[in-house]
C-alpha cells in the first residue's frame, strides 16, 4: 500500500484552500461529540462532496445541527492501479471541511474498479479481495474519522453491473463476507452497515438473510422511498424489516438505518395526483422521521442537502450560491433541536388520524411530536410549550393541530383517546399479500371482459425487487401494492389484474380501497365487484383522475368474494397501466 502521508505543508494548503480556520485536521472528534452522538438518534443528510460540492457546504450542514453526512470515496478513484492507493484533493478537502465543522461521515464503499474483474460489479474472490483492500486503505488513511461505512449502494436495484447480476444476494453476500471481515480487523469499533436497498424488497433481504449476511453487517441499510404518497405507514416497512431480521438472527433484533429518503417538490401531474410544496416537503420529512424513529430506526439521511441534477427538487437548501435555505432544511434543523439525544418512546395511542410521537431526554424530559391527518384541537396544560416544525413559538393554551406536525415539550394530558370501539381489522391487501393462493382470505386471478371470469393466476416469482402473480399475458401481474393488466392474443379482449378477498363467513364488512395510476400512457379502469354486482368503478390515470377511492358496508355470506380489478382503458393497449391498490376490509359496526 502507498498511503500518502498528511504532511503539515499539505494540511495548511488545504486550509488555505477552502478558507478555514486554523483548527487542527485528521485528529479525532472532541469526545463529547462522539458520546452525544452515541446516546441518541443521528439525523444525517446525503451529500455528493464526492462529485465535486464545494467542500464550504460542510457549513450549511453544521448549521443545522445536523452531525453526520452520507458520502463517498469511489474506489476507482482511490485505487487507480491495482495495489496503489491515493486520495484526490477534492476528498482530502471535504473531508478535512466535516472535520472542521464536527459532521461525522458516513461513507458508502463504492463503485466498480477497472483494475478487478474487468471493471464491472466484483464476482471472483480476487475482486472480494480489491474491494475490501480498498476499504481498509480508506480507514487507514482517515482514520477514526470514519466512525461507519456502508457496502455498496442499491446492489438491488441499478449499480450492480456484469456476472453478479445472475445472482445479486448471492454474490453481494460473499462480497461482503470478505470485506467485513477485513474492515473490523482493521477497526473492530467500526460501525459496518450493508444490505443498502432501493426500496424495502423483503423476499430480497430474506433471500440475502438465509445466505448468513446478517453476520457480515452491524446494521441493515434501507432506502424506503415513498415518492409519490405520504410518510404515514412508512413505519410498517421498518417492522416488517424488524421481524425479517429476528427470524434470521436468533430472535434478536439488528439496528436499521435509513440511509436514503426524500420527497421533491412537484405539481400534480392531473386531478387528484399528490401536489408536493416546499411546505409539505417539510412536514412529510419529520413525519416521516418521527415514524421511522418510533419503529427504532437508529439513522436517518435525507435525500438531499442541496438541489443537484436530475434530483432539481429534493434539496433542503436551494442550489444557488448562498444555498438559499428551504422549509425542509428549518425543519430538520427545528427537529434536530427539539430531538438532541433523546430517545423514542414510540407512538401513543391515539384517535385514528392523530399522530403523537413520545420522546425523553436523559433528563426525563418528554418532547413530542405531534400531527392531525384532520384538524383537530389540542389544549396544552401548564408548563407545555409547542414550537411549530419551523421553529416558531406557538401561545395560547388552545393549539390546531394539523398534518405540519407540531413539537410539544413537558406532561402533556389530553391526546384524543384511541376510540374504545375501533372496528377489527379483518384483511389488508399489502400486509396480508403471500404466495400462497387463498392466505389470509387473498386470491390472485385475471379475468377476460369476454367471459367474466376469475382464473387464478399460475405462478409466483420472486425477483431482486419483488415478490409478484404472474399469468400467461405478457406483463400480466399482480404484487404487494400494484396490479398490472394485460391485452388478449384477441387484442380486443382486455384482461384486467384481479385481487379477489372471500369472507369466511356471514358479516357486515366496511371496505376502503384507494386505486392510484401515473400519468404515463392512456390509464385504466378500476372496479370492485360481488358476485355478479358492480359496485363501484371508474378511469383512472393517463388524462383522467390519478386516483380512485371506494368506501362501502357490505353485507357478506360466508364464501362471497369482492374483486378490486385493474383493466387497461383501452384493450389493445396496457403500457404504463401499473396501478396501485391499497385495500382494507375492517368488521363493520
Amino acid at each position: 500500500m502507498s498511503l500518502r502521508p498528511h504532511s503539515a505543508d499539505a494540511r495548511r494548503r488545504l486550509r488555505a484552500r477552502l478558507g478555514l480556520g486554523l483548527a487542527a485536521v485528521f485528529m479525532p472528534l472532541p469526545a463529547t461529540r462522539m458520546r452525544a452522538e452515541e446516546a441518541g438518534p443521528v439525523l444525517g443528510v446525503m451529500t455528493h462532496f464526492a462529485q465535486g460540492w464545494d467542500p464550504r457546504l460542510a457549513q450549511v450542514v453544521a448549521g443545522a445541527g445536523i452531525r453526520s453526512v452520507r458520502d463517498e470515496l469511489y474506489w476507482q478513484d482511490v485505487e487507480p492501479e491495482p495495489g496503489h492507493y491515493v486520495f484526490p484533493a477534492r476528498y482530502e478537502c471535504y473531508m478535512e471541511a466535516l472535520r472542521e465543522e464536527a459532521v461525522s461521515p458516513l461513507i458508502e464503499l463504492t463503485f466498480a474498479n477497472k483494475g478487478y474483474d474487468g471493471g464491472m460489479t466484483p464476482f471472483t474472490q480476487a475482486g472480494f479481495d480489491g474491494y475490501a483492500a480498498y476499504g481498509v486503505a480508506v480507514l487507514r488513511h482517515y482514520g477514526r474519522q470514519i466512525g461507519a461505512v456502508e457496502l455498496w449502494n442499491e446492489y438491488n436495484g441499478s449499480f450492480c453491473k456484469g456476472p453478479a447480476q445472475k445472482d445479486r444476494a448471492g454474490t453481494y453476500a460473499r462480497m461482503i463476507q470478505v470485506a467485513y471481515a477485513a474492515l473490523k480487523s482493521e477497526r473492530p469499533d467500526l460501525q459496518v452497515a450493508g444490505a443498502a436497498t432501493s426500496g424495502v424488497p423483503l423476499p430480497y433481504l430474506e433471500h440475502l438473510f438465509s445466505l448468513g449476511a446478517l453476520d457480515s453487517m452491524d446494521a441493515v441499510s434501507i432506502h424506503p422511498y415513498r415518492f409519490n404518497t405520504p410518510p404515514e405507514g412508512i413505519e410498517q416497512n421498518v417492522e416488517r424489516l424488524d421481524r425479517l431480521i429476528r427470524r434470521y438472527n436468533a430472535g434478536k433484533p439488528k439496528p436499521i438505518w435509513v440511509t436514503e429518503l426524500g420527497w421533491a417538490t412537484k405539481p400534480a401531474a392531473a386531478p387528484l395526483d399528490l401536489a408536493i410544496t416546499p411546505t409539505d416537503q417539510a412536514s412529510f420529512l419529520v413525519r416521516a422521521y418521527a415514524l421511522l424513529l418510533s419503529a427504532g430506526v437508529e439513522r436517518i439521511y435525507w435525500y438531499l442537502l442541496r438541489d443537484y441534477d436530475a434530483f432539481a427538487t429534493m434539496g433542503l437548501v436551494h442550489a444557488d450560491a448562498a444555498s438559499t435555505p428551504k422549509p425542509a432544511y428549518q425543519a430538520l434543523k427545528t427537529l434536530q433541536a427539539a430531538i438532541g439525544t433523546a430517545r423514542a418512546a414510540g407512538r401513543e395511542p391515539t384517535l385514528a388520524g392523530f399522530y403523537s410521537v413520545l420522546f425523553r431526554r436523559t433528563d426525563g424530559t418528554e418532547v413530542r411530536i405531534v400531527w392531525s391527518l384532520q384538524p383537530r384541537t389540542l389544549y396544552l396544560p401548564a408548563g407545555c410549550r409547542a414550537t411549530t416544525m419551523l421553529g416558531d413559538p406557538v401561545t395560547g393554551a388552545a393549539v390546531e393541530v394539523g398534518d405540519a406536525p407540531l413539537f410539544i415539550e413537558g406532561p402533556l394530558s389530553g391526546l384524543p383517546p384511541a376510540d374504545p370501539d375501533q372496528p377489527r381489522r379483518l384483511a389488508t391487501s399489502s400486509a396480508d399479500f403471500a404466495g400462497r393462493q387463498d392466505a389470509e382470505g387473498w386470491s390472485y386471478g385475471f379475468e377476460r371482459e369476454s367471459d367474466g371470469l376469475f382464473v387464478a393466476l399460475p405462478r409466483f416469482v420472486t425477483s431482486d425487487w419483488k415478490s409478484q402473480w404472474e399469468g400467461p399475458y405478457p406483463f400480466l401481474s399482480i404484487a404487494e401494492t400494484e396490479q398490472h393488466p394485460a391485452v388478449a392474443r384477441n387484442p380486443s379482449d382486455a384482461v384486467g389484474a384481479v385481487r379477489r378477498w372471500t369472507s369466511s363467513r356471514a358479516q357486515r364488512v366496511a371496505l376502503h380501497a384507494r386505486f392510484r395510476a401515473g400519468a404515463r400512457g392512456d390509464g385504466v379502469r378500476v372496479a370492485v365487484s360481488t358476485r355478479e354486482k358492480t359496485l363501484f368503478g371508474a378511469a383512472i390515470g393517463g388524462r383522467n383522475p390519478a386516483r380512485a377511492d371506494f368506501d362501502a358496508v357490505l353485507a357478506l355470506s360466508a364464501g362471497d368474494p369482492v374483486d378490486f380489478a385493474v383493466f387497461p382503458a383501452t384493450a389493445a393497449n396496457a403500457d404504463f397501466d401499473a396501478t396501485e391498490v391499497e385495500v382494507t376490509l375492517d368488521q363493520a359496526r
